[in-house]
């Protein structure tokens, strides 16, 4: 399933920068206001489905897609 997983996460990222760019923008008020989060949002879930199913539970954590709110603050160097 690595490879689903690897597969998806290309697109997840495209999708991401997407979101970025439209976040940084200021044109919205909350991140799932902008056009992109729903197209991110669905990646991240179908990804953290498959690593469920994949991956023993004791490491099932190390391998969760954090949510978009988090990856939009490391992205921005916040963490």
């Amino acid at each position: 399933m690595d490879h689903a997983i690897n597969s998806l996460r290309i697109y997840y990222d495209i999708a991401l920068d997407e979101l970025y760019e439209e976040w940084k923008s200021g044109k919205y008020l909350k991140l799932t206001d902008c056009p992109s989060f729903k197209e991110a949002n669905a990646y991240r879930s179908a990804m953290n489905v498959l690593i469920k199913a994949c991956y023993l539970p004791e490491y099932v954590k190390d391998y969760l897609v954090a949510p978009l709110s988090k990856e939009m603050k490391f992205k921005s160097g916040e963490y």
